[in-house]
């Protein structure tokens, strides 16, 4: 008896009714039951667009299987249904047939068992695209009309506005519009950068864009690169401009820059915070700033040094201590309030980081200690990994069972296809998940083979800087980017743990102090 599948997929929740999932499925099945076809499977695409299908998991999912010959046959409605790009199309429809797989597209009247039916196919998947190109451009022209006519489109109010629920017009936060103002002001005629008005805000506890916004990401501290985008939004200005850039193809969906001209510009379309002359001088200021700002070499420990606390990079300070220094970057950019400096001059870590290298090169019990306790942590997770992997085999079994329970179910009448989409979806879901973690974790597993060999490498390395100046400056930053991993500082500006790179990074003392 044929094996086939369902492929069934709607590009937006409100897709036309004839195309609705149900009815797609619903298609498919009484064909089957018609041709006495067993369903064994159905991959579903709810609300994905089929412009392309690199976004789509029930179609790679569908390529998939058919590769290992989970089926005999593939029921789609249409062509339209497999997408809407001819060369994908044609592409999905070689790799199903190349391997062996019978695809049965009902509405075009194509099926693989009828040789002459492929010119219909390829006129079929022209006519798809054509429909789709259409669709972008018919979107297209209904944002320009839009935004002609003042209408606020981001997802979320700029800072120190509402949105109207009528006209979709921004109208004044009478709470927030004030914080926009003083942001400018400061900038432009009190001369505060961006850091010093970000740490102000903080300080006088006004909260972020986003907590105003109720985004669900939302942070509590403000940071530089938010307040430069209040100073570079012409918004505020009462202007909004629309159609800054455009999809460059509907298959791609890659966005370019549009001309000045081309643009969208609709001037007085809410009230002002700021007036036009003020936002000009602004953004000539910030130009000014950003042309007079040095640039500065990248530092030795540059995505090296990280502060213990919070985590964050440490930040090389010229001005700092008499050979420059390095700050925790939560210091730098939210001050106190985040977190402490953690100060530590350059030359005094300098140093520290080569007495270690040169106590690792010199002590070969050290050596040996880190490269047991690596392995030995690393046999430690490849166990769990095998245990992972057997559980979630296990439940991949399970889950196909309860989908052919499911589908029997739904064949004997019992439930409707509301009920059986529904509970699908759940296994559905939990299978994708599986499936992607049973992946991660074979890839870890391999991994492990490749142990020996990178420990050999490690001490290869080791070994071949113990004949090199590691006071050289320039060999040392070749040791810090090859073999160390990061670096933690401590708030007395001490090295808490440095970590070096083999397979993962290990801290020798903090080993060490765990008797390893």
């Amino acid at each position: 008896m044929l094996k086939v599948v369902i492929y069934a997929r709607v590009s937006t929740k409100q897709d036309a009714q004839k195309n609705s999932l149900e009815n797609q499925v619903s298609y498919a099945m009484n064909l089957a039951a018609q041709n006495g076809w067993t369903v064994v499977g159905q991959y579903i695409d709810d609300g994905i667009s089929g412009a392309t299908r690199n976004n789509r998991e029930g179609i790679q999912r569908l390529l998939l299987d058919a590769k290992k010959k989970k089926f005999d046959a593939l029921i789609a409605k249409s062509v339209s249904r497999l997408g809407r790009n001819t060369v994908e199309n044609l592409q999905t429809a070689h790799e199903i047939e190349s391997s062996g797989i019978r695809l049965i597209l009902p509405e075009d009247n194509y099926d693989t068992e009828t040789r002459d039916s492929r010119i219909m196919f390829n006129l079929k998947a022209v006519l798809a695209e054509e429909e789709s190109a259409k669709l972008s451009q018919r979107i297209k022209i209904g944002l320009r009309a839009s935004a002609r006519r003042g209408v606020y489109k981001a997802s979320l109010p700029a800072f120190g506005y509402k949105r109207d629920p009528f006209n979709k017009r921004l109208e004044l936060d009478e709470d927030y519009a004030p914080i926009v103002r003083e942001i400018f002001d400061l900038y432009l005629y009190h001369d505060w950068g961006t850091y010093k008005i970000s740490n102000h805000l903080i300080d006088r506890g006004i909260p972020t864009p986003r907590t105003v916004s109720g985004a669900s990401n939302a942070g509590e501290l403000w940071h530089q690169s938010t307040v430069k985008l209040i100073l570079s939004n012409i918004v505020y200005t009462g202007t909004l401009v629309h159609h800054r850039e455009e999809t460059r193809d509907f298959i791609s969906k890659k966005r370019k820059q549009v001309e000045p001209s081309q643009q969208i510009v609709f001037e007085n379309a809410h009230p002002a915070i700021i007036s036009m002359d003020e936002y000009n001088a602004v953004q000539e200021k910030m130009k000014q700033k950003g042309r007079n700002k040095s640039n500065g070499r990248e530092s030795l420990f540059a995505h090296i040094a990280v502060c213990a606390d919070c985590g964050k990079g440490m930040v090389f300070r010229t001005d700092r201590r008499k050979s420059g220094a390095y700050v925790c970057g939560g210091y730098v950019k939210h001050s106190r309030s985040f977190c402490s400096s953690h100060i530590v001059e350059s030359d005094t870590l300098l140093q520290a980081v080569k007495d270690d290298l040169k106590e690792l090169i010199a002590d070969n019990v050290k050596l040996e200690k880190l490269y047991r306790a690596v392995n030995g942590k690393a046999n430690e997770q490849q166990a769990k990994y095998a245990k992972e992997l057997t559980n979630i085999s296990k439940r991949l079994k399970q889950l196909n069972k309860e989908f052919q329970s499911l589908l029997q179910l739904y064949s004997e009448k019992v439930i409707d296809i509301v009920q059986f989409k529904a509970q699908n979806e759940h296994i559905q879901e939990e299978q994708t998940r599986l499936t992607l973690k049973k992946a991660e974790i074979e890839s870890l597993l391999e991994t492990k083979k490749d142990m020996d060999e990178q420990l050999h490498a490690f001490r290869k390395q080791i070994a071949r800087f113990a004949k090199l100046d590691i006071d050289d400056e320039q060999v040392l930053k070749q040791v810090l980017q090859r073999l160390i991993q990061k670096i933690e500082v401590n708030e007395d500006g001490t090295i808490k743990a440095i970590h070096y790179n083999i397979t993962r990074p290990h801290s020798v003392r903090a080993l060490e102090k765990r008797g390893a």
